[in-house]
């Protein structure tokens, strides 16, 4: 079946190729969900095409519908409008006056009898209807408002004219006669969430004859329009070939990953809070820019500056990468990024920049990007997923509750999804606080299973040799238990 593009970035992708020529689509939503908007986009893309294209609107007056359009910094110019004058007789009335169905006097069959005159004046490719509700108010039938429907339907599918029809009356009064009827159905949906801004979806309920992508799509509206982020579906990008493990250039580290972590891995890097996480995954991204290759880095909790600064205080070059354009670090706010959004950033930095490493940093904000708690781990699931075909080296921190002891507890347990798991402790000893590196799961080959101190300062970033001496290190009380010890302690 022969399609066209919307011109809604993200919306041909799920559509799997544009909207269907000579279909009549249904577009629902409620009140302030983005379908005239969306619409106007349709018409612009097709105007901007050079095909004839007819806007009849009822629920904006032609003032109101300019200023959306400049609010977006587009023009109507190519896009045809019309509508219906309320005197009997065809008599014009201002264009504030027009109205395309009119809820009382004029009878239906007069405003479609104007509607269609239009059409085969100006033979449109496209038409869309803004809002169709007036006509089911004047319906005296649901029988009737059917028949109305039908008409319109065969009408300009004869004429080989797409039909937009903009409907929010059926979204609560469960009228299913426009829905049966459409060919094809997008649905618009606003979700409340506790704190932040209101989250937005977009589903394709049915497209006859065509393949779509199913499910829930986030989108969004700025200056500019709407914007859809496709549900990341992994398996639909193909697997790249593998090179060298990427090590971290400590050599204590590599030793600890049995000679650095495999590409196409992903690698969970838990522990309480401060105790080193970043500076753990930096020195993956350092390593990786070192030979030339780029790296994402996405801050949920701590923003550019610190960390740039953090790391430079510990002798790592990032601002010196970020110049070169070897590593991108962002600051996103969980409060106004859904799932989707923060998933479509690191798709267009894997395959349009060329990441071969991704840090989320840290995984607690990521999740609260996740509103559905259900759905949370299929999120992060497809995503390692399609990192790993894409062999990108991704690292996941994630911070712990607690300090030290018993307490010490995991927000979610992720360890399951990742390939390699860095544990990082605190514990006392000798009236001070240490710090604890050890590798307890890697997928892929071997690793080393000893636990070492890592010291994290003073403009540097040190390992020790295994603490073969003690035992408890992990339980915050280490027991000296034997001879050996690290060597400085």
């Amino acid at each position: 079946m022969p399609r066209f593009l919307t011109g809604v970035p993200g919306l041909d992708e799920v559509l799997q190729g544009g909207l269907p020529r000579g279909a009549l689509i249904l577009v629902e939503g409620p009140p302030g969900s983005g379908k005239t908007t969306v619409a106007l986009q349709f018409l612009l893309a097709a105007a901007q095409r050079g095909e004839s294209c007819l806007l009849a609107s009822n629920a904006e007056t032609p003032e109101q519908l300019e200023r959306i359009v400049a609010s977006h910094g587009w023009s109507l110019e190519g896009v045809h409008m019309t509508s219906l004058s309320e005197a009997s007789g065809g008599e014009e009335l201002p264009a504030s006056d027009y109205t395309l169905f009119p809820e009382a006097e004029v009878e239906i069959d007069e405003t479609l009898q104007h509607l269609f005159s239009e059409v085969e004046r100006l033979k449109p490719t496209l038409l869309v209807l803004d809002t169709i509700s007036s006509l089911r108010v004047v319906a005296p039938t649901p029988a009737f408002h059917r028949r109305q429907l039908k008409r319109i339907r065969d009408f300009m599918a004869a004429r080989g004219c797409t039909t937009v029809m903009l409907d929010e009356a059926s979204m609560t009064e469960k009228d299913l006669r426009s829905q049966t009827l459409s060919d094809g159905l997008i649905e618009l949906q606003q979700v409340d969430f506790h704190y932040g801004a209101d989250r937005r979806r977009l589903r394709i309920r049915k497209l006859r004859g065509c393949r779509y992508l199913s499910g829930a799509h986030d989108f969004t509206i700025t200056t500019g329009g709407l914007e859809v982020y496709p549900r990341l579906v992994a398996q639909s990008y193909a697997a790249t070939p593998s090179f060298e493990p990427l090590e971290s250039a400590v050599p204590e580290i590599d030793a600890l990953t049995g000679g650095g972590v495999p590409r196409g891995s992903s690698t969970l890097v838990v522990g309480p809070a401060g105790i080193g996480k970043s500076t753990i995954s930096t020195l993956y991204v350092m390593a990786a820019a070192a030979r030339g290759e780029k790296s994402c880095v996405l801050l949920f909790d701590e923003n550019v500056p610190t960390y740039i600064a953090r790391s430079e205080g510990l002798g790592l070059k990032v601002q010196a990468a970020k110049e070169a354009g070897l590593v991108s670090v962002i600051h996103l706010d969980p409060a106004e990024l859904s799932a989707g959004q923060v998933a479509s950033l690191l798709i267009r930095h894997v395959e349009a920049n060329g990441a071969k490493v991704v840090v989320v940093d840290t995984l607690n904000g990521y999740l609260q990007s996740a509103m559905e708690e259900p759905s949370v781990y299929l999120h992060i699931r497809e995503l390692i997923s399609y990192l790993g075909r894409r062999q990108v080296v991704t690292l996941l921190t994630l911070t712990q509750h607690g300090i030290l002891g018993p307490e010490m507890a995991t927000p979610i347990d992720l360890s399951f999804l990742a390939d390699n798991v860095f544990l990082l402790r605190y514990f006392e000893m000798k009236g001070a606080l240490h710090k604890a590196l050890s590798v307890v799961k890697k997928r892929t080959g071997g690793h080393e299973h000893t636990i070492r101190e890592l010291v994290v300062g003073h403009g540097r970033i040190d390992v020790s040799e295994p603490l073969e001496g003690f035992s408890g290190v992990l339980t915050g009380t280490p027991v000296f238990a034997g001879e050996a010890g690290p060597k400085g302690m």
